[in-house]
């Protein structure tokens, strides 16, 4: 870790972000040694896992409180060359104003000359531990008062995906490994079933959407049905009858 916690001031206000150093292992690239898009996601949410403790309003304080953070969508965009098997990356996230029960927080992979690799935004909520629903709380990050952004319109929830001309599907059984300390399967993890189909396996992507809309449990089965329009993968993943994701896709020219 090169630089753990960064303070600037604008207009006299405190205002923090995190940026951390990351090293690009042989378990975060894909078959052609590029980072695989599972570990943008890993990466995103231990950055924002880290932030969220040192403002003391992480994991262990939330649950304290009787919540759970959970993850209601995630946006990233490539907009430079991905890195690769043994090279370094600046990651960097901050808090965006939340509403009355979203937190929105944006993120940024620099290379060590920093130029920017990938931009990327995510949509978060508090849910209750016990029913497990949605609970609106006061939670303040110092962090929102930050003026940068990537993203002025407002995160979305869902995708609204509405399957046609389906061209394959995938069954997948949530084991162990892929749980959370919110027992349930992990976000980057339902990118790796993606990238397990087999599909377009070494394509560059351009951008990249994933709205969370049920929770997977351990020995639960997904099914995940791909259809594609355009230039673009789709892929919607059902518990049973219920959608438990959506995955979108858009590959470069």
């Amino acid at each position: 870790t090169t630089e753990i916690y960064t303070l600037s001031l604008h207009d006299a206000l405190p205002i923090y972000y995190l940026k951390l150093d990351f090293n690009i292992r042989e378990k975060d690239v894909r078959i052609n040694d590029t980072i695989k898009y599972s570990t943008v996601l890993d990466y995103f949410q231990d950055i924002a896992g880290m932030q969220s403790d040192l403002e003391n309003i992480g994991f262990t304080e939330i649950v304290k409180k009787g919540y759970y953070w959970i993850l209601l969508y995630v946006k990233f965009e490539v907009v430079g060359k991905l890195p690769k098997f043994g090279d370094h990356v600046d990651v960097i996230t901050w808090p965006k104003a939340h509403g009355k029960i979203e937190y929105e927080r944006e993120y940024e992979i620099r290379n060590k000359n920093g130029d920017l690799i990938i931009k990327g935004i995510s949509n978060w909520c508090l849910i209750d531990a016990k029913t497990r629903m949605l609970k609106r709380a006061e939670i303040e990050y110092r962090g929102e008062l930050y003026p940068y952004t990537n993203y002025n319109e407002k995160c979305k929830r869902k995708l609204n995906l509405k399957e046609h001309d389906v061209i394959d599907e995938y069954k997948y059984k949530i084991l162990i490994n892929d749980l959370d300390h919110n027992m349930h399967m992990n976000n980057a993890r339902y990118l790796d079933i993606i990238y397990n189909m087999g599909i377009d396996t070494t394509k560059a992507y351009k951008k990249l959407e994933i709205a969370f809309l049920h929770e997977a449990k351990l020995n639960e089965e997904v099914i995940v049905k791909y259809y594609k329009e355009d230039n673009i993968n789709n892929f919607i993943g059902y518990l049973g009858d219920e959608k438990s994701f959506e995955v979108s896709i858009e590959y470069e020219d």
